[in-house]
């Protein structure tokens, strides 16, 4: 058995953190396509949900500029702190992000005009209870992009 495939880490070290890849080889492919099919317009507010360490969050805040507001969620507290980093150190100032989870969101109803999510939503714990929250959260008209757009609302 290849022990690669069983091996835990532990997720509150900053050590992983630290050392992880900016832009993850295994995930790039995914967050390009959802890159692309982001319509850029101006005064969205946009949700990545399960942001991890900001992609593609950090880089749809910059390109979408600073009319728009783009939120994070992830639970991994450790993560959204290198997110914090990332945000400060590029002077992008249109990121909110918290430790939340997709199936209790803190957002009023009717919020975002996109939510994205770039292989987080498939690792959330109840998939019935985070499509409700994302329906919940999305305005009329909302779009989603998870390598394809689709309507929400």
């Amino acid at each position: 058995m290849k022990s690669y495939l069983t091996h835990q880490f532990d997720r509150d070290d900053s050590l992983l953190v630290s050392v992880a890849d900016e832009l993850p080889l295994w995930s790039a492919p995914f967050g390009m396509r959802l890159l692309d099919s982001i319509k850029i317009k101006p005064d969205q507010t946009v949700l990545d949900i399960g942001c991890g360490m900001g992609f593609p969050l950090v880089e749809v805040a910059d390109r979408l500029g600073p009319t728009c507001q783009v939120y994070g969620i992830d639970p991994w507290e450790q993560a959204l702190e290198r997110v914090r980093v990332k945000v400060q150190s590029y002077g992008i100032d249109n990121v909110t992000v918290s430790t939340h989870a997709a199936e209790a969101m803190p957002f009023e109803d009717n919020f975002f005009d996109l939510l994205i999510s770039n292989n987080g939503i498939n690792n959330v714990q109840d998939i019935g209870k985070s499509l409700s929250e994302c329906y919940r959260v999305s305005r009329r008209g909302a779009h989603s992009c998870s390598h394809s757009i689709c309507p929400i609302r």
